[in-house]
């Protein structure tokens, strides 16, 4: 699916807030807007846009979401894996940033069943 198809969908969204990205060739920070659905992390140049995202992430094919700091050298920062990238972000708080990668790490395994710690689904 191409980014231009994503249409985001008030009920669908989880979280939204403003993170610092790395840009994928210049690798320049950059605020943005983004937006955490059950299928996607979205990014957007403008708050309040659910349409035609500048980056898509595609949550069931991420591997990791975890703490960055000490591979950006900046504070709250953190990273999500996929097979053909790793995308850095900034959040503007640690609480936001553990926020956030407990959001997108929900949504990373909720399309398996999920067990708890005694084995039972």
């Amino acid at each position: 699916m191409a980014a231009a198809e994503i249409v985001i969908h008030r009920d669908d969204i989880i979280k939204e807030g403003f993170l610092v990205k790395q840009s994928k060739h210049m690798k320049e920070w950059r605020r943005r807007w983004f937006v955490l659905t059950p299928q996607y992390l979205c990014s957007f140049k403008s708050q309040g846009e659910y349409r035609n995202p500048t980056e898509h992430i595609r949550l069931a094919e991420c591997t990791t979401v975890k703490s960055a700091d000490e591979d950006t050298g900046k504070e709250n920062s953190f990273r999500v894996d996929t097979p053909g990238r790793v995308f850095y972000l900034i959040a503007d708080s640690s609480p936001d940033k553990e926020s956030w990668i407990g959001h997108i790490g929900r949504q990373m395994v909720r399309p398996a069943v999920l067990v708890d710690d005694q084995g039972f689904e």
